[in-house]
């Protein structure tokens, strides 16, 4: 097994996380850079998405037991580390992801990449977010994919001026962080009746 291959799982989430801190250490005045590093890393995440939905169908039967791969960050077991798993459902929800990606980049460019405002990088991250959660084998970890893209449409949803959009944007945030809270507690009463996540 080739050893991109082997880390091909853990490449939807790598790729936004480090185009998003690339963003991020751009000027407004390199326009043409910035877009090209979105472009770049969604075309990737694009690619990557179609690899596994084609790796996960045992087109290579020798890759994958049952179509299904099972990605262990850092070398470290279930319990202590981060599991990335990929099935067919989860490989075709991350092409999905990275179509309405891909596409919302390329009319962002157009619409609404005004200077002094991290809206590429913030889109990045809120990649980052979706493609981990679609990935994710546990539901602690889940929960702080969930967390890392809501935290990136927070600053969405509150980019740009107007009061009543402020305004809207405090209710979603409020809302999302009870809902935050209940979601914490109940991944802990699962690990306290099960003892495992």
């Amino acid at each position: 097994m080739s050893w991109l291959l082997q880390h091909l799982p853990v490449l939807p989430v790598v790729v936004p996380l480090v185009a998003g801190a690339a963003l991020l250490l751009l000027r407004d005045r390199r326009r043409r850079v910035r877009f090209a590093v979105v472009l770049t890393s969604m075309l990737v995440q694009l690619c990557v998405a179609v690899s596994l939905l084609v790796l996960t169908t045992g087109t290579i039967p020798d890759l994958w037991s049952e179509g299904i791969a099972v990605y262990r960050v850092g070398g470290w077991p279930a319990p202590f580390g981060i599991v990335l798993v990929v099935d067919r459902l989860s490989a075709l929800m991350l092409l999905l992801s990275a179509t309405v990606a891909l596409t919302s980049a390329v009319y962002a460019a157009a619409h609404w990449d005004y200077p002094g405002q991290p809206f590429h990088s913030l889109m990045q991250f809120l990649a980052m977010g979706v493609n981990g959660a679609f990935l994710t084998g546990d539901v602690f970890n889940l929960f702080v994919f969930f967390e890392i893209l809501l935290a990136a449409s927070y600053g969405l949803v509150l980019r740009g001026l107007g009061s009543r959009r402020v305004k809207t944007g405090l209710n979603y945030i409020a809302v999302n962080l009870a809902s935050s809270s209940l979601f914490l507690m109940g991944v802990a009463l699962i690990y306290g009746v099960t003892g495992t996540l």
